[in-house]
């Protein structure tokens, strides 16, 4: 447990420093949305008397309700499970449950409100994605909700607090995220190299990717496997450097950086070609790892189910984590970011929806969580222990608990289009078609033209 309280208490330290409580202010005419100028105070009035209206016409608790829920293809196994478990106790609830393709969730899903889908609670992967529909007046304050309900915050309180918007909260955290290395140790056994050490580092973890290259044709062995060129997935080495925000230029050099160093590893030959991982042949990474054609990747702790229940279905994989590597002279630590749940502005059933996204982020739904193999925002012994224990794969999954962690994105609403912006330069670069001067140069130029941040 005392491995478990430092890494939360590093969580939130790092929170606040990279600017996760940003989304904090004590000037509330400071935050404006995108269309207006609106101030944080003129929205939370208006938020606050619909709330009250919606509140005087609240279903009766036995009355059916169904619930309009969204979250993304990843998330449909641990969403079902979770709203089966609460049908068991909440007879009068149903949900309609709304799965999007992975890459096009945050696209469709701001398709759905503009165009005014019925949508009662979803999900977020990210602080970011929170920001930007917060700042746009779509997410319903919860504080009244938590105080009628009572509901118990000391799991995530950390978190619960870090996310606040002036004081204010509208999300409740179901699950964390962390970043480890996942290798085949087979292919490690077969090339006589030795397994990941506990502080590698990313130099390191290049020389091993070399040394598990090997073979032609179909019997060709990658070291290392890499995703499409139009992911941000390569950024992750620079976040080990704390550069997590591509609108801050010194951070962008970081990331700048990070896709070089992966995109030397594809030009080396340890890696395939990213012609060869353009479009869908790059999104199925488990998918991929399961061929037994590749030494190792990295990837976030979601992976663990997706493996473990192809393992389940027949597939087979002897596979092991290590702890994602640390650039030299860096102290080890890793990345990651809370999923979020939070209710739609416009929810018919705000009362009905509340009580399921805290069910779901509270202590049975975080057990749930952990006997599926997610790594969930709500801590207790027993959560850990259900997580932890009487696993028979990844054999270190210890790794995932005891790791020092730094926020992958900050709570800024303008990050997801500037990251936008620089996945489609460096897919480019990463393809071949410019080179790291002009990717550089290209996304500053469209920073300006397109976002106005000069």
């Amino acid at each position: 447990m005392k491995n478990w309280r430092r890494w939360t208490a590093v969580i939130m330290t790092a929170l606040m420093a990279a600017g996760l409580t940003g989304c904090s202010s004590s000037n509330p005419s400071a935050q404006k949305n995108s269309d207006g100028g609106v101030s944080q105070e003129q929205k939370d009035n208006v938020s606050r008397e619909s709330n009250s209206a919606k509140a005087e016409n609240k279903d009766s608790a036995g009355e059916k309700v169904t619930l309009e829920f969204y979250s993304w293809l990843d998330e449909e196994k641990i969403f079902t499970l979770l709203t089966e478990e609460y049908k068991k106790d909440h007879p009068n609830i149903d949900f309609n449950l709304h799965f999007v393709p992975t890459n096009d969730y945050e696209t469709k899903l701001l398709t759905a409100f503009s165009g005014g889908a019925s949508i009662d609670c979803f999900a977020v992967a990210s602080a970011p994605s929170f920001a930007a529909y917060q700042n746009k007046g779509q997410v319903y304050c919860i504080d009244d909700l938590v105080t009628e309900n009572k509901t118990d915050t000391s799991g995530f309180q950390a978190s619960y607090d870090g996310l606040k918007v002036e004081g204010k909260a509208y999300v409740l955290p179901y699950k964390t995220s962390s970043w480890v290395v996942y290798y085949n140790k087979d292919i490690f056994d077969n090339a006589g190299v030795p397994y990941p050490s506990e502080e590698w580092t990313w130099e390191e973890y290049a020389q091993t990717a070399a040394k598990l290259t090997g073979g032609d044709g179909n019997d060709k062995i990658y070291g290392s496997l890499n995703y499409q060129p139009t992911s941000t997935w390569w950024r992750v080495p620079a976040n080990g450097m704390k550069a997590t925000n591509p609108l801050i230029e010194a951070q962008l050099d970081e990331w700048l950086k990070a896709a070089e160093f992966n995109k030397k590893l594809s030009d080396d030959g340890y890696q395939p070609p990213y012609a060869d991982r353009a479009n869908e042949a790059g999104a199925d990474y488990s998918g991929a790892f399961l061929q037994g054609k590749y030494g190792m990747f990295y990837n976030g702790d979601w992976v663990i189910e997706m493996l473990n229940t192809a393992i389940d279905d027949g597939e087979t994989l002897n596979y092991d984590i290590a702890p994602l590597p640390h650039w030299e002279g860096q102290p080890p630590m890793t990345t990651g970011t809370p999923g979020l749940l939070m209710i739609a502005q416009n929810s018919k059933h705000p009362k009905e929806a509340y009580d399921f996204i805290s069910f779901a982020s509270g202590e049975k739904g975080a057990e749930i969580l952990a006997h599926n193999d997610y790594f969930p925002a709500w801590s207790s012994d027993s959560v850990i222990k259900a997580y932890t224990e009487g696993r028979e794969r990844p054999e270190h999954i210890e790794y995932i608990v005891n790791q020092e962690i730094y926020p992958q994105v900050p709570c800024d609403p303008k990050y997801n289009t500037a990251t936008n912006i620089v996945k489609e330069e460096v897919s480019l670069y990463l393809l071949g078609e410019q080179d790291i001067d002009k990717t550089r140069s290209t996304i500053s130029e469209r920073f300006v033209n397109e976002m106005d941040v000069q």
